[in-house]
């Protein structure tokens, strides 16, 4: 189907819509006319904001069209914006104006703060095979001349779309301005979470090898059970010889968002809220006068990209390890006919076997090749080519671990199920935190957990399987039927500060406290490494190679019996988390909070959120006993 453009009010809201659609995808532009600040707002630019994107195939609606709006900003589709305001001469009575690139100009009184938009005009054109919807704005003002464009490029048969935005500098004083980019998507209810692949360094270990190199493993998106709680977090998208890309997709489907920058932002934020989840890079630009600068995105659509670890103009390679043999895939947005090579070496650097395969590939049909892995070793070197006659099309070399790999954000177990009763109740700060963190974590692996806000628990502990218990959260006066539930099968995992109830429980404990269990601030925040190994830490990242830090413990030291699986990297290496076995039931106990003293928007997409996930899910999953 060749592309169709139509201009039209497809919404009824009273500004015009720009509709481009082929057989893949269909997408709404907003043109920005008889609407203004109420709909738009200050921040975004209001010309050319895509406001929906439809995967054709499965009519999958890849962003947020309408979402809560608490900070008034109209945060919802692909919205981008000039960070920049430029200094305007004062109003007669010295009110402040300044100048909104893309939005307007602003006048700051005492009582309010006015806006006079800006106009945009809009054009279709074709530049070769492409069909092209600009808009486009041009102002001169004061000492300010610019001409801003937001061109978005379309194939005739491609799930795929670019946006190139053009910044000119007509006038003679120097511009400069920060941009970002957001893309507003569904975050899913946990578990059936949105996920995200994003290349970030990180020293990984696969069995005695410790390597340091570039992950790209999908996480689930964090969503919190209160959908206003903010959740954000910096990501080092800047890699060595990487571009920036990401590959994200919903959590009740396969199909795939497959984003290429074509800019090198100097800062990358995740942030999820209000229902929704958005990727944010930020670039740096410095314009002098009398020219012009363009940067943007590749955006390439389809299904089965979970597993993404390179991406090109409009196509990506996913690699899937299966039992002995990696399987590497080519993802195109429209058809591609060309060779894909893989080649496979070994850890000592000898060439274990090359395979190819000669096809085409378009959505919903990569071109696939399957290569055997050696039996023994524990890692190799695939390499991946995809060319189309002597041109090279995408080329990448991942690391394919045969042995057990660290860090990981995936269980090896299924926690579906699995009834969890949290609790959190002490004198620290926001033992809310506490309890929102181990409830999240239960959600994102799919427990069925139960908590309400921080307090005395009063609930029926035989409904449940594990009981996650911080401070005092548990009545003390009922300590008996808490023993006995856990000797006949119930599983507790107690969490500082350690005081009252551990102390009436202490016979059972692994880990009791030495002076007192109140929480104490560590200054420097503390490590962890292994200690005793136990499944609950094998798949963890730990000491030197882990970047977590605990900034709230108690000290403690171990009972008879215990199993110490983690430390502490204080001068004394006070356990930091120790387990062990009562009757029929288990008990983990560990000497840190579960905020570890810091809030929750710092602890969520990093290489630190995915290890904090790992280790108390891993915890929920041996005290149930799925492990």
């Amino acid at each position: 189907m060749a592309i169709e453009v139509l201009f039209k009010d497809v919404d009824g809201d009273g500004d015009p819509e720009i509709v481009v659609e082929n057989s893949w995808l269909r997408t709404i532009l907003r043109f920005p006319d008889q609407v203004g600040e109420e709909y738009y707002g200050k921040r975004f630019t209001w010309g050319g904001r895509m406001q929906s994107l439809i995967y054709k195939p499965t009519q999958r609606e890849h962003f947020m069209t309408e979402m809560l709006d608490p900070e008034d900003v109209r945060p919802f589709g692909l919205p981008d914006e000039l960070f920049a305001s430029f200094p305007l001469v004062s109003g007669p009575n010295g009110e402040q104006r300044s100048l909104k690139m893309g939005v307007g100009i602003t006048t700051a009184g005492n009582n309010a703060t006015l806006l006079e938009p800006l106009p945009w005009t809009w054009y279709e054109e074709q530049v070769g095979n492409e069909t092209v919807v600009v808009f486009r704005q041009e102002v001169k003002i004061e000492i300010y001349s610019y001409v801003y464009e937001k061109r978005y490029r379309f194939r005739d048969n491609a799930a795929w779309f670019a946006l190139d935005v053009v910044w000119e500098n007509m006038g003679e004083t120097r511009l400069e301005s920060d941009w970002d980019i957001h893309s507003f998507h569904v975050s899913g209810a946990p578990p059936n979470s949105s996920w995200m692949v994003a290349p970030k360094r990180a020293w990984v270990t696969y069995g005695n090898t410790r390597l340091r190199t570039i992950i790209k493993q999908v996480s689930p998106i964090f969503s919190t059970p209160d959908k206003n709680q903010m959740v954000a977090d910096l990501i080092d998208w800047s890699v060595d010889e990487e571009p920036w890309w990401y590959a994200l997709g919903p959590g009740d489907g396969d199909e795939f968002y497959l984003l290429r920058a074509r800019f090198e932002p100097y800062r990358g934020l995740w942030w999820t809220a209000w229902e929704a989840f958005t990727p944010q890079g930020i670039n740096h630009i410095e314009l002098p006068a009398g020219e012009r600068v363009v940067w943007g995105f590749d955006v390439t659509l389809g299904r089965g990209g979970r597993n993404f670890v390179r991406a090109g103009e409009d196509c990506g390679f996913t690699f899937d390890k299966d039992d002995g043999s990696v399987s590497v895939a080519l993802h195109a947005a429209q058809e591609h006919e060309g060779r894909l090579e893989v080649s496979v070496v070994d850890q000592d650097g000898d060439l274990h076997n090359t395979v190819f395969s000669d096809g085409n590939a378009f959505p919903e049909k990569p071109l696939k090749v399957s290569a055997v892995l050696p039996p023994n070793g524990e890692y190799v070197t695939a390499e991946a080519v995809y060319r189309e006659g002597q041109r090279t099309v995408l080329h990448t070399t991942e690391i394919v671990p045969l042995a057990t790999q660290r860090p990981t954000s995936e269980l090896s177990v299924d926690l579906s199920g699995l009834r969890v009763l949290i609790g959190s109740h002490h004198d620290g700060e926001l033992p809310h935190t506490d309890g929102l963190f181990l409830y999240s974590h239960a959600l994102e692996t799919g427990c069925s957990a139960t908590w309400k806000e921080a307090g005395v628990l009063d609930a029926d502990v035989t409904q449940h399987d594990v009981m996650c218990l911080v401070g005092d959260a548990w009545p003390v006066e009922r300590a008996d039927e808490l023993e006995e539930w856990i000797r006949g099968g119930g599983g507790l995992l107690m969490c500082a500060p350690l005081q009252k109830l551990a102390l009436k429980l202490d016979q059972l404990l692994p880990l009791v406290s030495i002076d007192g269990g109140k929480l104490q601030a560590a200054d420097p925040p503390l490590g962890l490494f292994a200690n005793t190994k136990h499944w609950i830490s094998e798949g963890l990242m730990l000491e030197p190679d882990a970047e977590a830090r605990v900034a709230s413990w108690t000290p403690t030291q171990a009972t008879k019996g215990a199993t110490v699986a983690l430390q502490f990297t204080d001068e004394d290496q006070h356990p930091a988390v120790a387990v062990t076995e009562v009757g029929k039931g288990r008990i983990a106990v560990c000497a840190a909070r579960p905020a570890w003293g810091l809030p929750i928007r710092s602890a969520i997409w990093s290489g630190w959120g995915q290890y904090h996930r790992l280790l108390f899910a891993g915890l929920f999953a041996w005290l149930g006993g799925r492990e």
